[in-house]
């Protein structure tokens, strides 16, 4: 029986991840590490949910990158960018994307660094 109760908790956790994923506004994105704190689960699963996210959903997979705010080196990595910079998030000269459209705290008010 906790066998069931296991799988409900991954089944809650990864409807949390799409539910999360597909809130993610056009021309923001969030980190790996936010979105699993957001769903409850450790970093390693969402990269895994990542991998395994059809094509087909429309989910803007895009939309995650690293906490340095830079794209983590993968095969899709330049389609990353261009889709990226299709919703107007342009890279600075370090590679990092800007800190206010760090989703969700674009959505509060709050001091940033001088980074």
């Amino acid at each position: 029986m906790s066998g069931n109760h296991q799988d409900d908790i991954h089944t809650s956790a990864k409807a949390a991840f799409y539910q999360t994923l597909s809130s993610i506004p056009p021309g923001y994105f969030t980190s790996y590490g936010r979105l699993a704190s957001l769903c409850g689960v450790h970093v390693r699963q969402i990269q895994a949910w990542l991998r395994s996210l059809p094509r087909e959903s429309g989910l803007p997979w895009f939309r995650i990158i690293n906490s340095q705010r830079k794209i983590t080196e993968h095969p899709g990595s330049m389609t990353q960018y261009e889709l990226l910079k299709a919703e107007g998030l342009l890279a600075d000269y370090r590679g990092r994307f800007p800190k206010d459209r760090y989703w969700p705290d674009c959505l509060s008010t709050h001091q940033g660094d001088p980074d």
